[in-house]
């Protein structure tokens, strides 16, 4: 199970650099933009639909599972800190089946959108006929990351659970997105 997290971390941070590599393009092209519209009067024309078709995109599930295994998603931790460790167990098997049957849904509608677009040629109306297939393909990409990672956390859970021993962590109660944040 260890070997099967790393390899899944490792792609995990690969596609949080591409996103990462996404939002800096982002900063450069607004910038640019701006420059271009208000010293030169002469705006990118492309600028708009590359960002809001492709990268932001990227930038939001790309970085989806990454974020769950880092733990730094938003969370309401009302009840898990007085559970024990087993409820708070039961509480990740609870929290992984669901995500798992939404990210799954997501992943399969989201591939046969993207198959869709591709097979038809999909682009976007305006002066770039930008493809829609691609940024479509990101859906169940991220998506299909984070199925893997729930699958990986529902196994590690339930072994743990059934083995009466810690054999996949729990994740911390609170404070880790507070700790690793600039605020």
């Amino acid at each position: 199970m260890q070997r099967a997290s790393a390899t899944l971390a490792a792609l995990e941070r690969a596609l949080t650099l591409v996103a990462v590599t996404f939002m800096f393009a982002i900063m450069v092209l607004v910038v640019a933009d701006v420059f271009m519209r208000y010293a030169l009067n002469r705006p990118f024309s492309f600028t708009y639909d590359l960002i809001g078709l492709y990268l932001m995109a990227g930038v939001f599930f790309l970085t989806l599972s990454d974020a769950l295994r880092e733990h730094v998603h938003v969370g309401v931790d009302i009840l898990v800190p007085r559970f024990s460790p087993a409820g708070r167990r039961l509480a990740e098997i609870v929290t992984a089946l669901t995500g798992l049957f939404v990210f799954a849904l997501l992943c399969k509608v989201g591939f046969d959108r993207a198959l869709d677009n591709f097979q038809q040629n999909d682009v976007l109306a305006g002066a770039i006929p930008w493809p829609t297939w691609i940024s479509a393909a990101l859906v169940p990409l991220g998506c299909g990351v984070l199925v893997l990672r729930l699958v990986l956390m529902l196994a590690g859970h339930v072994a743990s659970l059934v083995a009466g021993r810690d054999l996949y962590p729990l994740p911390p109660l609170v404070g880790v997105g507070e700790a690793k944040s600039f605020e």
